[in-house]
């Protein structure tokens, strides 16, 4: 996939069925952080899981990527990342994400690109901070019963806010 395909992608196209999991354990932001990169990398085992977790990491140290209301939106650029990828992970436990709230961190969607490009450059990354600041659609994740029910709730999310966007602008 070349860079032009990569900015033309969609956050929609960075999810999968796979890369949503419910009820996973870790008893500390980095224990989440490596569960991340462990996840990303069982997924796609051409890129390398302590580099993921690295990169996690350092992007970490820069400030929490704790948003509230238990959500962590963690990131990071990798040069093996061919593509825009994302996960969606529950914890069983909350975990201290340092938050500016305060609350620990329950839910977790992380995010890799490919080292070139730009965060921002990724259609519809705008969303994701709206979708995670609806607290229904938190409940609902938090609630949901498997991993398909997990992906369907943040795939309908997204296309809702996408469509809600996409009215606002025209």
């Amino acid at each position: 996939m070349s860079e032009q395909d990569n900015k033309t992608m969609h956050i929609l196209d960075t999810l999968a069925p796979d890369r949503c999991k419910l009820g996973l354990e870790a008893t500390s932001r980095k224990k989440a952080l490596q569960l991340v990169a462990n996840e990303f990398s069982h997924s796609h085992p051409e890129i390398n899981s302590f580099e993921i977790l690295q990169a996690l990491t350092e992007r970490e140290q820069l400030g929490s990527t704790a948003i509230g209301n238990g959500i962590a939106l963690p990131h990071a650029r990798l040069e093996s990342c061919k593509k825009p990828l994302a996960l969606l992970i529950t914890l069983q436990e909350g975990v201290d994400f340092f938050a500016s709230d305060k609350e620990n961190v329950d839910i977790i969607f992380a995010l890799l690109v490919p080292e070139e490009l730009d965060f921002r450059d990724l259609k519809g990354v705008d969303l994701v901070k709206a979708a995670f600041g609806n607290k229904t659609l938190c409940a609902q994740i938090r609630n949901a019963h498997n991993n398909e029910a997990l992906f369907d709730i943040i795939e309908s999310a997204f296309k809702e806010f996408s469509n809600k966007s996409k009215e606002e602008t025209s």
